[in-house]
């Protein structure tokens, strides 16, 4: 079933494309087209429900739900702990001890827990002068800080010395490039650590902030993504009408969201969207060490990375695909294309292909009308589609 719903979602999409019926970011660029696929690293399909974070650092994954804390090794579930519930917040975050990485959660009861030896997590609150204080969620500030959500304050520990200051309430607090990032209902406060300045952003309805790379400072609302620009102010870069945009987060170099039932990364005002990735409607986004983004839904827990052609895909596409599509396609689906459907790469047409030769080969309804395409180039779409069926 789900391979037909994506064969049919790219029918559709492709019927469209030449029409410039897709979406477009603020500034008028097309959006181009952004290809994932999953990464297996729950090996054994263990059923995870109920999930509230995940971290992972190497080929250790950590997922914390309602009732318990279950840690993979190597894609296989090798320890389970019950001994704490109700998690709100996990991370990778820069040791108490000095030491680069610990994968941390905060518990329901307020507690910084630290996996040890990949078993089980221990309280470490007093490291981070915290004991008795509940948090209410953890980020990586830059270097060897980190800052912690309390009800009224921030908490920013460098691994010597804590030092709270008071600030919020918020609904979340994010961080990255020294920057500490507070979001309520009327907008952002963004706090700079080195000289403990604060900026204000407001924007009504916001729901999710990130941190990206660089310092740029990006926020939500359910039907917009923002980055604050050389002017200091936040500047529309992406809009949805239909009020879908419901995730945003930082990790790695990329700054990733969830728009409906697709995935999406900003890059200042450069956009890309997936088509056809099928998330939960109300999927939560968290950050992967290796730069990948997790989606958390009420399926559980997917793990997705950038896809890259193999050599065989990449030699395949360039002997039998580019010649046809420079002469057939590339008129549309350029990057900046009028379609808005970025197929210059051979991973597009991957995860586009059953709606490509359904369209190109058996209907051939694309090209669209006044558009004709040859017929040894419409031959040469089906022999990509044959010669990798029995990779797919």
């Amino acid at each position: 079933m789900m391979r037909r719903e994506t064969a049919l979602f790219g029918a559709l999409l492709l019927a469209s494309a030449c029409a410039g019926e897709l979406p477009r970011a603020e500034n008028g660029a097309p959006i181009a087209s952004l290809v994932v696929r999953a990464v297996e690293w729950n090996v054994n399909k263990v059923p995870l429900t109920a999930v509230r974070g995940v971290a992972d650092d190497g080929p250790v994954v950590v997922v914390l739900s309602d009732h318990a804390a279950s840690v993979f090794l190597a894609g296989a579930l090798v320890a389970t702990d019950v001994a704490h519930e109700g998690w709100t917040s996990a991370g990778v975050l820069p040791g108490a001890d000095g030491t680069p990485r610990w994968i941390l959660g905060v518990d329901g009861k307020g507690r910084v827990e630290y996996l040890r030896n990949g078993a089980a997590f221990e309280d470490v609150s007093p490291r981070y002068g915290l004991d008795g204080v509940p948090v209410r969620a953890l980020a990586a500030l830059g270097g060897k800080s980190v800052v912690l959500q309390l009800d009224r304050e921030l908490a920013v520990a460098d691994g010597r010395h804590v030092t709270r200051f008071k600030a919020g309430p918020f609904a979340q607090v994010v961080a990255g490039a020294g920057l500490a990032v507070g979001v309520n209902a009327g907008g952002l406060q963004v706090f700079r650590t080195n000289d403990r300045s604060v900026s204000s952003y407001p924007l009504p309805q916001v729901t999710s902030a990130a941190v990206g790379p660089d310092g740029r400072v990006y926020a939500a609302t359910t039907t917009g993504i923002y980055a604050n620009d050389a002017a200091a102010g936040l500047s529309l870069v992406f809009r949805d009408p239909a009020a879908g945009i419901h995730g945003l987060v930082a990790s790695g170099n990329r700054v990733w969201f969830a728009d409906g039932r697709e995935l999406g990364v900003v890059d200042g005002d450069r956009v890309a969207l997936t088509h056809g990735a099928h998330l939960g409607s109300d999927a939560r986004l968290a950050a992967s060490a290796s730069g990948d983004v997790w989606v958390i839904d009420d399926v559980g827990v997917t793990r997705y990375q950038p896809s890259v052609a193999t050599p065989s895909e990449q030699a395949r596409w360039s002997t039998i695909i580019a010649p046809a599509f420079a002469r057939s396609c590339a008129a549309c689906h350029l990057p900046g294309g009028r379609a808005g459907l970025d197929l210059s790469v051979p991973a597009a047409w991957e995860t586009n292909r059953a709606a490509i030769l359904q369209r190109v080969v058996v209907a051939k309804t694309m090209p669209p009308d006044g558009r004709p395409m040859l017929e040894s180039d419409r031959a040469a779409v089906k022999a990509w589609g044959d010669t990798g069926a029995g990779s797919h």
